[in-house]
């Protein structure tokens, strides 16, 4: 009988080990991700988010370019601080415009015609995707370089351009 008490023992003991790991699963994803994270390399990264609109602009008529670069410009902005932690339900992501992606895996509703899904995804990423509209839709992936800076990366769907639109803005850590 004694031996049934400590096996007993012993397989709830693993049971709760194991639910243990499990619940920690998502959080400790989040390790390298989680703080306040600020633009670095911003020149860098403004240049070449620039070369990009020139680019996908170029085969527009003449009298369009312009505008669609000036609209471009102002849209394509990247957000100067991230927030990543983990909220009262699921991780979640809060940008210095005060708006919040919970990393829960499931679209959540932006604007009047905007949704996003967030997820923590194998192999250390975070990845969004979102759509506006009828036709512009895309993917975020948020990637720690080696050199510990995060990396986020666009890739942009729209119908006006004939190949994705792509680019990254460099992120810092905020040591407090």
């Amino acid at each position: 009988m004694r031996t049934a008490v400590v096996r007993a023992g012993m397989s709830a003991l693993l049971t709760i080990s194991l639910l243990a790991i499990a619940v920690r699963a998502p959080a400790s994803s989040l390790d390298g991700f989680a703080g306040t994270w600020v633009r670095a390399e911003r020149e860098r990264d403004d240049a070449a988010r620039d070369a990009m609109i020139v680019r996908a602009t170029e085969p527009m008529s003449f009298a369009f370019r312009g505008f669609a670069r000036s609209v471009m410009r102002k849209r394509m902005v990247p957000v100067d601080t991230y927030v990543v932690e983990q909220g009262a339900n699921a991780a979640l992501i809060r940008n210095d415009k005060g708006v919040v992606f919970p990393l829960d895996g499931r679209a959540h509703v932006t604007g009047r015609e905007s949704e996003v899904t967030s997820r923590v995804a194998d192999g250390g990423l975070i990845e969004q995707s979102w759509k506006e509209g009828s036709g512009s839709h895309g993917t975020t992936t948020w990637r720690l370089a080696g050199d510990g800076r995060l990396v986020i990366s666009q890739r942009v769907f729209d119908p006006h351009f004939e190949t994705p639109l792509e680019y990254s803005t460099t992120y810092q850590r905020l040591v407090q």
